[in-house]
């Protein structure tokens, strides 16, 4: 309706989640091989590239569902949220010397609608995600 879409430009953010699909490799051989190189091509770019995600980085992999705040005017992803398969916050950037996963792409609002079953959540559903995480946070700021 008109009044849903005057009210959607009002409001300055979006917020979104969604779950990563599941890529399965062909055999456990090439798994452990994909894992031992990109382990080893990490560790020799991270010699001479900071990490972007210092805290974060080794937990990445083991998010399933993201949740993310994108600024309405220009669909740019502002702050993210990770879960792990059990609904736990595992990931929440930017903080402290995390820049952040999505926040630092090109991608917008629109692609990740385009690329991802997304469902729209609520500014206050994001915002108590976003503060609980202080409150359980075990890394080292």
């Amino acid at each position: 309706s008109i009044l849903e879409t005057v009210t959607h430009h009002l409001k300055r953010k979006s917020y979104i989640q969604f779950k990563i699909p599941k890529v399965e490799l062909k055999t456990q051989e090439e798994n452990k091989f994909k894992l031992n190189f990109n382990k080893a091509l990490t560790g020799f770019l991270s010699t001479f590239i900071p990490k972007a995600n210092p805290d974060f980085d080794d937990k990445i992999k083991l998010v399933e569902k993201w949740i993310v705040e994108f600024d309405n005017k220009t669909g740019i992803p502002e702050r993210e949220i990770g879960m792990d398969k059990n609904g736990r916050i595992i990931v929440k950037m930017p903080f402290g010397n995390n820049y952040g996963y999505w926040t630092d792409n090109n991608l917008l609002l629109a692609d990740f609608k385009n690329h991802f079953e997304t469902t729209e959540i609520r500014q206050e559903s994001f915002e108590n995600y976003w503060s609980s995480f202080n409150k359980t946070a075990d890394i080292k700021t």
